[in-house]
Parts: C-alpha cells; sequence; structure tokens
C-alpha cells in the first residue's frame, strides 16, 4: 500500500493529464483566406471553435492570386478561401482541390476617403496619393484598377497610384495617411466600424465572387469538412451579411451599415 501522501500526489497527476490531454489533441484545420475577409473569418472561426472545440482552426490571410504559387509548391492549407474563383479554377484543374469552387457571397469595392466629402471624381482628382491592392495577384485590386481605367485617362491618375500587397495593406495606406483615399473592401470598413459619409459605393464596379474549396490534405483532417460545411450554413451566410457580402445561397441577407 503506497503511502497516502504518495497516493494524493499520484492522484492529483492523474487528474491533471485527464484535464490537460483533451485540449492538446486538439486537431488543427489550416485555413488560407483572401485578406479581404478577415473580419467575418475571424467571427465564424470563433463560433466553428465553440461548436468544435476538439479543432482549432489557424488562418492565414493571403492575396488570393499568391494562393497558387503557394499550393503548387505545397502549402499545407486543408481549405482554401479565395475573393476570386479563378484561381481556386486553377488550383483544381491542376488537382490540388478536392472539387470546383463553391461560392460564398459577393464582396463589394468602395472608396476610402477620410475627412474629404465630394464626388468621386472630385475627391481622385484632388488626391496625391490613392492606394489600391496589387491587381497582379489581388482580385480587390483587379477591380480597382479597371474602376480607373473606365472613368478616368491613364494620365489623370497613373502617377498617384500606391499599391498594397492585398487589399488589406491598401487599407494599412490610408489609415496611416500614406494614401489620401483608397480602394478598400466594404467589408473592411464595416470591421472598422466608420460611419458612412467616410466611404463611398461604387455602383459601376464588378461585385467579386468569393469562393472557397477543399484541398488534398482535408482527406486526412475531418474538422476541415466540418468547417467547409458550417461556412455554407445558414449562421456564417448571416455574418457575411453583416459585413456586406451579398448572399448566393437561399436567402438574401441586407447590408448592415454603421453610421
Amino acid at each position: 500500500m503506497l503511502p497516502l501522501k504518495l497516493r494524493l500526489t499520484l492522484s492529483l497527476v492523474l487528474l491533471a493529464i485527464s484535464v490537460v490531454a483533451p485540449v492538446s489533441a486538439r486537431e488543427t484545420i489550416h485555413v488560407a483566406v483572401a485578406s479581404s475577409l478577415r473580419g467575418p473569418l475571424e467571427e465564424i472561426r470563433t463560433q466553428f471553435e465553440q461548436r468544435h472545440p476538439e479543432y482549432r482552426v489557424t488562418v492565414a490571410y493571403v492575396a488570393s492570386g499568391k494562393l497558387v504559387a503557394q499550393m503548387t509548391h505545397g502549402a499545407p492549407y486543408q481549405l482554401l478561401v479565395s475573393a476570386e474563383p479563378r484561381y481556386l479554377d486553377i488550383l483544381y484543374a491542376r488537382d490540388l482541390t478536392l472539387a470546383a469552387p463553391v461560392p460564398i457571397g459577393y464582396g463589394e469595392l468602395v472608396l476610402w476617403h477620410p475627412d474629404q466629402a465630394g464626388t468621386i471624381e472630385h475627391m481622385i482628382e484632388q488626391a496625391d496619393f490613392v492606394a489600391l491592392a496589387q491587381p497582379k495577384h489581388a482580385p480587390y485590386g483587379q477591380v480597382a484598377l479597371a474602376y480607373l481605367q473606365r472613368h478616368f485617362s491613364h494620365e489623370r491618375y497613373a502617377d498617384k497610384l500606391v499599391y498594397g500587397d492585398n487589399v488589406a495593406q491598401a487599407a494599412h495606406r490610408v489609415h496611416v495617411g500614406a494614401a489620401d483615399v483608397g480602394f478598400v473592401a466594404l467589408a473592411q470598413v464595416l470591421e472598422l466600424g466608420l460611419p458612412s459619409s467616410a466611404y463611398s459605393h461604387l455602383p459601376t464596379a464588378a461585385k467579386l465572387p468569393q469562393a472557397i474549396a477543399l484541398t488534398h490534405q482535408a482527406k486526412q483532417n475531418s474538422g476541415a469538412q466540418l468547417l467547409y460545411d458550417f461556412m455554407l450554413a445558414s449562421e456564417s451566410q448571416q455574418i457575411l451579411a453583416t459585413f456586406g457580402y451579398q448572399s448566393t445561397i437561399a436567402q438574401e441577407f441586407a447590408y448592415v451599415t454603421s453610421d
């Protein structure tokens, strides 16, 4: 018979192991997400982990165009969320995803113009610097450049452009004063809680379809499929709607804006 003190010590050790083991055994789901989706994805991740505490979701915020290069070089992501489905189409064509991408909503480009007012044309013409995401690989940057090309002659904006690697960095340029105005995602200004007077909608700018896809790495991770399904569920769709995304699934949700 072990001494009482030793028995109590062993009991406490075993109890600690029983408490810690389930936490340390949490399975990690690796997700790559377009930077414009940071706001809703953080809320969706929180909701998912509360519902499924056995999983931990790690998120890398990556310009959508860079997903192709990263996945081609063996990135460990199990779920991809892109601001442009054609990049996921490329991965599917290369047999790097399990299936073709599925749309989850439409994002919107807006012009952020702190402490300025007037028409969009006037604010861009008066600006010394105009921020946008790099069009070479960022969908929001591509839509922004297309908007400028449609409404302005090249010489009226070409020398003003300052680029961010993605739309989050473009927004940062405006936030720190490195650009007077910037083309950013509606989701970003809603996440920041900006008043509607601080940004303008761009009716002629194309909406940006957002899409998701599972990679082959998801076959070894049951949580990735659960998260994929959760992204398509009504709860996640409602979260996306509060960040200005138009739903592509069943019910349409109204924008929720902040004044």
